[in-house]
C-alpha cells in the first residue's frame, strides 16, 4: 500500500485515510506516527505542485474576450431582407413597401434613388433618406393624407402601413488590428459589435477597449467592447453607415491576474482603471482567496527605474479599502496579479514587511528556516534600519476554545483553525542577525514579521530654500549641514547669469525658537556665503529654512505698460529697458488690418511736485508714425505702411505706466454679405456693395425669381425673425417696401404652394386646394365650417402679414378678405367663462324673512301709539 501511495504523480489524501476522529489505541501510536510522516511528506509534494502552477508564466492565461470572435455563425453574414426595428435609418437602395387599405386601397414596392427619395403614384415624391422607420412612418402619413383625407379622420376611413422590403447592404472598412483588414460588406442594420463579429473580429494585438468609428475624416464614436462581454450591454454602440471606417487601436495597458478568482485571465484596462476594477473583469474571489493582500509581479516602468539592471520587482498590496473602492492601488502595462489561496498562505507562508529589501510573501524551505534566513531571502534589510526592534504575529493554539476531540498537527486543520489565537512577541533585530536562538527563532507557517527602520519612529529632519533659486524645496538634513551647502542645492547661485537675478545683499535664515513656537530671522549677505565665508559657514538645524529674494526687490517689481485699440493683442505688458512705442507693438502682434497708421495716443502720469498739476490726472501725447503716408484714408492695408509706421513709433521711449491707443480707420469697412436662397436663378451668398443696396438690387443680382418661385410668399429675414413687407412691390422698387439691406440679412424665395392651411376650431383642420380669388368663407367651408365658441379668425396672407375678422352676430363675417395662396387661416376658441355656484340656504333665507317681518311689525306698533 505505501509504495503505490508514493507511485502517484498526484497525491490525494482521502485514499490513504478518511477524515473524521477515531479513537486511538495506544498500540496503534507507531503506525499512526509512520502514517503521519506519509501524510507530511505528501502534503510538502502537494503544496510545492500548487506553487510551481501558481508561479507559470501569465502567457498561459487566455487573452479575456477574444475568443469570442473565433467561429463566426452564418446568421451575422450579410443579409438584404428584413425585417428591421423601428430604430433603423432608411437609406439609398433600400426598397421600402406602403400598403394603403380601406376607403381606398393599393400597394407599392418604391426603391430609395441617389437622392434618398420615392415616388408615390399619382401623389409625388417624397424624401425618405436618413429618417428613422419610426418616424418616417408618421411624416409619410401626414403627407399622404393630402390626398386621402380618411388617414387623418377620427376614426380613420383609410389606413396605412410602412415596412422594409430589402435592404441595401453597407459598405465598411475595418483597419487596424483586425485578423483580415480591408474593405466588407454587411448588413445595413448592423452596429459596432455585430460588425466586428461577421469580420472575424480584433487581433489579439488589438484593442477591445477602444474600438473607434471614423465618418468623415473624424472618431465619430468609441465602443467598449467589455460593455457587451462582461455586462452584455451596448449602451455606446452606433449603427455603421456607408463608407464608415472600423478601426482597431493596439491593445492598451496589459494585466494579468490568476490564483483565486473565478475568471482568472489577461485583461486589458483604461489608464483610470485599477486594481478593484481588475478584481471585477475577474469576477471577483472564489470563497478560499486571501483577502489580505495579492502579490504583484511588475515590470518597473521607465521613469521610474533608478538602476537600469534592476527592471522587475514582486511586490505585496494590502486588499484593504481596495473591493469596496475606499482606496485605489494603479496598475501598470506587464502587471501580473496573483490572489493567493487561504490554505497555502496559512500552511507554508510568511509574510515580511518593513525595512527590508524585497518585503513580500515567502514559503518555509530548508533554505528559509529562520527569522534571519527569511531576512536574508528578502534581500537583507535597508540602510536606514533600526536594528533595536523587530516584531514577530504569530497564530498560537488556545486551548480553552479548541473543541474536546484529539487533535495532532497536519490532521483536520481547516477545523482547528477557530481553536488559533494571534500573539505578538518583540525581538531585538541585532541578536536576530547574529544568530541568537532566543531571538533568531525558527518560523511557523502564517507568521508575520515587521523590520522598523529610523524613519518611522523618528520625526522626518529636513531643512528648506526658497525664493529666488532654480530648485527650490525641502532636502534632508544632514549632520555638519552648513548654509553653503544648503545654497548649492537650491542650484543657480553659482551660475553668473542667474546671479544677476538674485539680490545679493541680504538673505534670511528662518529658525524656530528653543521653545519651537516662535520663529526668528537671521539675516546674512549672500554674496559672502556664495564664497563660503562668514554665514556660508553656519550650521544648519533640523527646520532651518533660507529665503532668497530676486534683484528686483530693491526697486518697483512690476513696471508695465498698456496698449489697446486696433493691434491684435492688446493688453498689458512688462516695461523692459529702454522700451519703445515699436517694441510695445511688436509685442502685441502688430496692426489690425483697420489700424490708422499716422499717429498713436499716449497718455502718461505727469511729472513732478507742481501744486498746479494736482488736479491734472494725465498727460495726452499724440506720437506721429507715419505722416509721409500719401492717403492715410485709403482702405487698403500696404506692408510699407506698416513698416513706415513701426519706424516713426522707434523713436518714442515708453514709461512706466503709459497707455496706449491705436485708432481704427474710420474709412475701413470689412466684406458684408446677405444670403439668397430657394426659387432664384443663382442662390448664394452675396456681398454689399455700396451702402443703401436694396432687396431688390441682390435679388436682381441674383438672376431673379423663377418661374416656380413664389415672390408673394418670400420671406426677408433680420437677427432670426421676419420683416413683414410686400415682396412683388419691392421688385417694383416701391420705397416703402424696397428696403434697406443690412449684414447677415436672408432672403428666402419658396416654391408655389399650392395650398391654404386651415387650422384651429374646424371641424377638419388641414390643407385645402388653393382657388384664386376665394375668400375666408370658402376655405372655413371646405374645412367643414367653424366648431362651436368660435372667436375669432385670424388671417395670415403669404407676405407675413396677419389680420383679424371677427364674426358677427349669427356666425356672419364682418369682413370677408381675399386669401392669398400659401396663407394661414386660424379659427381661435372662445375661452370657457367662469360659472358662478349659486347656494340656496333654506334656513338662513326663512331667518332673513322672520327678521324682516318682526321689524315691520314693530314700526306699525309705534305708528299707531304716535
Amino acid at each position: 500500500m505505501l509504495r503505490a501511495v508514493q507511485q502517484e504523480q498526484t497525491p490525494q489524501l482521502p485514499r490513504i485515510l478518511t477524515p473524521g476522529v477515531y479513537p486511538v489505541s495506544f498500540q496503534d501510536t507507531l503506525a499512526l506516527d509512520t502514517l503521519q510522516a506519509l501524510v507530511d511528506s505528501l502534503r510538502l509534494r502537494r503544496d510545492s505542485l500548487r506553487q510551481r502552477r501558481a508561479q507559470a508564466p501569465s502567457e498561459s492565461l487566455p487573452y479575456f474576450g477574444y475568443d469570442v470572435f473565433e467561429n463566426v455563425p452564418d446568421a451575422f453574414r450579410p443579409n438584404q431582407l428584413g425585417p428591421v426595428d423601428d430604430q433603423y435609418l432608411v437609406g439609398p437602395g433600400d426598397e421600402l413597401r406602403l400598403m394603403v387599405w380601406g376607403a381606398t386601397e393599393f400597394a407599392y414596392d418604391l426603391t430609395v434613388d441617389r437622392e434618398g427619395r420615392i415616388f408615390v403614384p399619382s401623389v409625388g415624391q417624397f424624401t425618405v433618406a436618413g429618417k428613422r422607420l419610426d418616424v418616417l412612418r408618421e411624416e409619410l402619413k401626414r403627407w399622404l393624407a393630402r390626398s386621402y383625407a380618411g388617414l387623418l379622420e377620427d376614426p380613420p376611413t383609410v389606413f396605412m402601413d410602412l415596412t422594409v422590403a430589402r435592404l441595401q447592404p453597407v459598405y465598411i472598412y475595418a483597419l487596424g488590428e483586425v485578423k483580415q483588414p480591408g474593405g466588407y460588406v454587411i448588413a445595413s442594420q448592423s452596429t459596432v459589435f455585430q460588425a466586428l463579429y461577421a469580420v472575424g473580429g480584433p487581433k489579439i494585438s488589438g484593442s477591445l477597449r477602444d474600438v473607434r468609428v471614423v465618418r468623415n475624416g473624424q472618431v465619430l464614436a468609441r465602443v467598449d467592447l467589455y460593455d457587451y462581454l462582461l455586462r452584455g450591454e451596448g449602451r455606446e454602440d452606433v449603427r455603421l453607415q456607408n463608407n464608415d471606417q472600423l478601426f482597431v487601436p493596439p491593445r492598451g495597458k496589459t494585466v494579468a491576474i490568476r490564483g483565486q478568482v473565478r475568471r482568472p485571465a489577461i485583461y486589458e484596462l483604461k489608464e483610470n482603471e485599477g486594481l478593484r476594477d481588475l478584481i471585477q473583469f475577474a469576477a471577483g474571489l472564489k470563497p478560499e482567496a486571501f483577502t489580505r493582500y495579492v502579490r504583484i509581479e511588475r515590470i518597473i516602468p521607465f521613469e521610474q527605474r533608478q538602476d537600469p539592471s534592476v527592471v522587475r520587482e514582486v511586490i505585496t498590496v494590502p486588499l484593504d479599502g481596495v473591493l469596496d473602492g475606499s482606496r485605489q492601488v494603479p496598475l501598470y502595462d506587464g502587471d501580473r496579479v496573483e490572489v493567493l489561496s487561504v490554505l497555502d498562505v496559512s500552511r507554508n507562508g510568511v509574510y515580511i514587511s518593513g525595512a527590508v529589501v524585497h518585503p513580500g510573501l515567502y514559503e518555509i524551505t530548508m533554505q528559509v528556516r529562520t527569522i534571519r534566513d527569511l531576512i536574508e531571502r528578502a534581500g537583507g534589510v535597508t540602510s536606514d534600519v533600526y536594528e533595536g526592534r523587530v516584531q514577530l504575529v504569530r497564530f498560537k493554539e488556545n486551548p480553552a476554545e479548541r473543541p474536546p476531540s484529539v487533535f495532532r498537527p497536519g490532521l483536520g486543520e481547516e477545523a482547528d483553525s477557530l481553536a488559533l489565537i494571534e500573539t505578538m512577541r518583540t525581538l531585538n533585530l541585532a541578536r536576530v542577525l547574529l544568530g541568537d536562538p532566543e531571538h533568531n527563532l525558527t518560523l511557523q507557517p502564517g507568521d508575520r514579521i515587521r523590520v522598523y527602520s529610523e524613519l518611522e519612529l523618528n520625526a522626518p529632519r529636513t531643512v528648506e530654500i526658497a525664493g529666488k533659486v532654480r530648485n527650490p524645496g525641502v532636502y534632508a538634513w544632514r549632520d555638519s549641514m552648513t548654509v553653503y551647502d544648503l545654497l548649492f542645492l537650491g542650484g543657480g547661485l553659482f551660475d553668473e547669469e542667474f546671479r544677476k537675478e538674485v539680490y545679493l545683499e541680504r538673505a534670511d535664515l528662518i529658525r524656530k525658537a528653543e521653545h519651537g513656537t516662535e520663529e526668528i530671522i537671521i539675516p546674512f549677505n549672500l554674496a559672502e556665503a556664495l564664497r563660503n565665508e562668514g554665514a556660508g559657514r553656519v550650521l544648519l538645524q533640523p527646520g532651518d529654512r533660507i529665503r532668497i529674494y530676486p534683484v528686483d526687490v530693491q526697486e518697483i517689481r512690476e513696471k508695465f505698460v498698456t496698449i489697446s485699440g486696433a493691434v491684435k493683442k492688446p493688453g498689458r505688458y512688462r516695461l523692459q529697458e529702454n522700451m519703445t512705442l515699436e517694441d510695445l507693438i511688436l509685442r502685441a502682434g502688430g496692426f489690425t488690418e483697420d489700424a490708422l497708421l499716422d499717429w498713436a495716443e499716449v497718455t502718461r502720469l505727469p511729472k513732478g511736485a507742481d501744486p498746479e498739476q494736482f488736479e491734472q490726472l494725465a498727460v495726452r501725447i499724440e506720437v506721429p508714425m507715419a505722416e509721409d503716408i500719401d492717403d492715410v484714408e485709403a482702405v487698403s492695408f500696404a506692408l510699407d505702411d506698416t513698416a513706415r509706421a513701426l519706424r516713426g513709433a522707434r523713436a518714442f521711449r515708453l514709461q512706466h505706466r503709459d497707455r496706449v491707443y491705436i485708432r481704427s480707420n474710420p474709412a475701413f469697412r470689412p466684406q458684408q454679405t446677405v444670403t439668397v436662397s430657394g426659387e432664384v436663378w443663382y442662390p448664394g451668398t452675396y456681398t454689399i456693395l455700396r451702402e443703401n443696396e436694396t432687396l431688390a438690387d441682390v435679388l436682381e443680382r441674383a438672376g431673379g425669381v423663377r418661374p416656380t418661385g413664389y415672390l408673394k410668399g418670400a420671406r426677408l429675414i433680420r437677427g432670426g425673425l421676419p420683416v413683414v413687407i410686400d415682396m412683388e412691390r419691392a421688385l417694383r422698387r416701391d420705397p416703402r417696401h424696397n428696403v434697406i439691406l443690412l449684414p447677415g440679412d436672408e432672403i428666402r424665395v419658396p416654391p408655389r404652394p399650392g395650398t391654404v392651411v386651415v387650422r384651429g376650431n374646424v371641424r377638419r383642420p388641414g390643407l385645402v386646394k388653393y382657388v384664386p380669388g376665394r375668400r375666408v368663407g370658402y376655405y372655413i367651408e371646405r374645412a367643414g365650417g367653424l366648431d362651436e365658441d368660435s372667436k375669432v379668425i385670424l388671417v395670415t396672407q403669404a407676405d407675413g402679414g396677419t389680420y383679424p375678422v371677427y364674426l358677427g352676430l349669427k356666425g356672419w363675417f364682418q369682413r370677408d378678405p381675399v386669401v392669398d395662396e400659401g396663407a394661414i387661416i386660424e379659427v381661435v376658441r372662445k375661452p370657457p367663462e367662469e360659472k358662478r355656484q349659486v347656494t340656496f340656504d333654506i334656513g338662513k333665507t326663512l331667518t332673513d324673512i322672520a327678521s324682516i317681518a318682526a321689524s315691520t311689525l314693530t314700526i306699525i306698533a309705534l305708528a299707531r301709539r304716535l
